[in-house]
């Protein structure tokens, strides 16, 4: 996770992606939303925090509910505008052909 890391999310669609101290929430309908972070550790989750935002990272495991894919992160993404609940993490087929 020290290079980057990715959350997804159905119903509504969403991503997250975040890179060094930056955090950018991507929707279909709407302009990319960039956060500065800050990450904090502890023994049953990796939150990253902004003002207006938070996501909190625990071990999964985490389906997508799109596809078969098993994700090892549940992801919870709170900002302004409500909550979003996805999945992050390694994919259980990445790295298969």
């Amino acid at each position: 996770m020290d290079d980057g890391y990715r959350a997804i999310g159905t119903e509504p669609f969403w991503a997250v992606t975040v890179k060094g101290s930056t955090a950018v929430l991507e929707r279909p309908d709407r302009a990319p939303v960039r956060y500065a972070i800050s990450r904090n550790d502890d023994p049953r989750a990796v939150r990253f925090l902004g003002e207006g935002f938070s996501m909190t990272v625990t071990e999964g495991p985490c389906s997508d509910g799109m596809s078969d894919a098993v994700w090892s992160d549940r992801v919870a993404v709170a900002f302004g505008e409500g909550t979003l609940n996805g999945c992050g993490g390694l994919r259980d087929d990445q790295g298969e052909p």
